[in-house]
Parts: structure tokens; C-alpha cells; sequence
């Protein structure tokens, strides 16, 4: 669904639903964004300073304008781009930015752990649970396509190594 070709662009092959969906849920994100206490975006805005709340809250109010300006910028490439068919590595990369913190906040809202795995169809927040699986398929294929020609364990090992010599 995402296939690096030759150019260096991405060929993007995601069916129009999904596109669609992407780009309703960047904008359900992108209203959330400006709401101070909603839970569901702890994830986004994690604690800095765990131990020491006004150095925390310090900077929350420093860094939280930047975070949201990033996440906003992406969300607008992915809506601008969402119906192309190739996309260069920026505008993936944005993709990719905007389907994690979406699955973020999703998993936030259905209490996800490590240890949750699919929910039962009769369970209440069962379309919930599907959404948070398809984002995480959608994420994948993202997160695979801008791997492709990535230098693979074996290639570093060779590349990193440094010949000391005899001498």
C-alpha cells in the first residue's frame, strides 16, 4: 500500500474509505488539540518532569504551543495531499505523525496496553477497537514504506566497522 519507487517519492495505494477516514479523524484531532484538559490527549502532551509539577507545568506552557503547531501543520499536509496517489518523504513522514497521535489518542480513550488484543464484536467500544487496529495496519504500511531501502543490520555492521589496521 505504500511502495518507495525508484525517484525516491511513494507510490500511496490506500483505498478512498481510508483516505477519507484519515483525513476526518486528522480534523477530529485537530479541534481536540485546543482543549486544555482532555484526557485523551495525554499521550501528545506527555510529563516532562514527573517529579517536579511547576517545573512541568513550566514546560507544558513553553513547549505545548510548539507541539501543537507541528501537529497542525502535518494534519493540513495530510488533508492537502490525502487524495494523491505519490507523496515525497515529508508528506509521508507528516502521515505518519498525524496516524500515530490519532491511534494515540484513540488508545488513550479504550485504555490500550500492551496486554490488549481484540475485543469481543458484542463488546461496547468493539468499532472503537477496530479503528484503533486499522490505524495501527495504516501505520504500518507507513512506517514499512519509509524503511525500503533503509540499510538492513548486516549492511550497518559493514558500513559502521572501522579497520584498525596492523600498525
Amino acid at each position: 500500500m505504500v511502495d518507495r519507487q525508484r525517484d525516491g517519492t511513494y507510490a500511496i495505494t490506500f483505498p478512498d474509505h481510508i483516505r477519507q477516514l484519515l483525513v476526518g479523524l486528522s480534523r477530529q484531532l485537530d479541534g481536540a488539540l485546543d482543549t486544555d484538559d482532555d484526557p485523551s490527549l495525554a499521550r501528545l502532551f506527555p510529563t516532562a518532569y514527573a517529579h517536579d509539577a511547576e517545573r512541568d507545568a513550566g514546560y507544558q506552557v513553553f513547549a505545548r504551543g510548539e507541539l501543537i503547531e507541528h501537529r497542525r501543520e502535518a494534519i493540513a499536509l495530510l488533508a492537502e495531499t490525502a487524495e494523491r496517489g505519490t507523496l515525497d518523504e515529508d508528506e509521508l513522514t507528516a502521515w505518519m505523525h498525524v496516524v500515530n497521535d490519532v491511534r494515540l489518542v484513540l488508545g488513550t480513550v479504550l485504555d490500550v496496553g500492551e496486554d490488549t488484543d481484540m475485543v469481543d464484536p458484542e463488546h461496547p467500544q468493539a468499532d472503537l477497537h477496530d479503528l484503533y487496529h486499522i490505524l495501527g495496519a495504516v501505520l504500518y504500511e507507513i512506517v514499512n514504506g519509509l524503511s525500503e531501502g533503509l540499510p538492513d543490520d548486516d549492511q550497518l555492521d559493514d558500513e559502521m566497522s572501522i579497520d584498525l589496521g596492523d600498525d
